[in-house]
């Protein structure tokens, strides 16, 4: 896929989510997020230059300065806008409902409804792999207008029927079921990885192709994924970053190629 793009993986993702950021809006972002502070600030270069993100775990706010850092660095606070104290955080992410128009996650799993799982695979009580934690990620997915899940490798133990420990919820048992039980409305709206874009079907909530990646098939996705994946007709090949978009990415964003490094 890079030769065919002329870009990593890492790249292509930021890419792909920046195009989806609108001018204006708020964002969170939290520790390890490499790619979600590269498609926030590629999308500030872009087009939405007052489009504001803040670290989860610093409080700082739209830092910038062409280096992509953990966002608790904190060398962060010399090149950021503002920052906010650990009362005005929790009083965002824990209360305010809809406060944040997106947040960018990862996950250890994520389900065909969007459900994603940072905590363990396998029992809790013995499990095969631990993650970070919950880390806020329960009041991200529920409070926030939309969110997006990073999936850098899509196999099959990543993208499950259903996740080993609901941590995030999405669109839960799928159709109306989010909202029947009481959480706001919003939840998942796209899924990037290395194989593919994919968003969720408006009336059953199930995940779905809506793009695949240069010189990927729908049978590699399927075969790659433990659940059905929705497709409707031939999906589109996804738009490869425009030479603009690798320039500002490159250049002003991501000046010393962390993402040009990452595997």
């Amino acid at each position: 896929m890079s030769t065919d793009l002329h870009c990593t993986t890492s790249e292509l993702l930021s890419v792909l989510l920046a195009r989806d950021l609108c001018d204006g809006e708020k964002a969170i972002v939290g520790t390890n997020s490499d790619v979600q502070v590269a498609a926030c600030n590629l999308a500030r270069n872009m087009h939405a230059p007052t489009l504001w993100w803040v670290s989860g775990p610093g409080g700082m706010v739209n830092a910038d300065d062409g280096v992509i850092r953990p966002t608790a660095d904190h060398r962060n606070l010399a090149c950021c806008e503002a920052v906010m104290d650990l009362p005005q955080m929790i009083d965002f992410i824990d209360w305010e409902i809809h406060f944040f128009d997106f947040a960018i996650l990862g996950a250890l799993q994520i389900d065909r409804f969007g459900n994603i799982n940072t905590v363990c695979v396998g029992p809790h009580s013995k499990p095969k792999l631990r993650g970070p934690g919950t880390v806020g990620i329960a009041a991200l997915t529920a409070l926030s207008k939309r969110f997006y899940v990073v999936m850098p490798k899509h196999h099959r133990g990543a993208f499950v029927e259903r996740v080993d420990f609901l941590n995030g919820p999405g669109h839960l048992d799928g159709g109306t079921t989010r909202t029947d039980r009481g959480l706001p409305a919003g939840g998942p709206k796209l899924v990037v990885s290395n194989l593919g874009v994919f968003d969720f079907e408006p009336s059953t909530k199930r995940m779905r192709i809506i793009s695949l990646h240069p010189g990927v098939t729908v049978d590699q996705v399927q075969a790659n994924t433990g659940f059905e994946m929705l497709v409707e007709g031939a999906p589109p090949v996804t738009m490869a970053p425009t030479a603009e978009e690798m320039q500002i990415l490159r250049q002003k964003v991501d000046s010393t190629g962390v993402l040009r490094s990452a595997a």
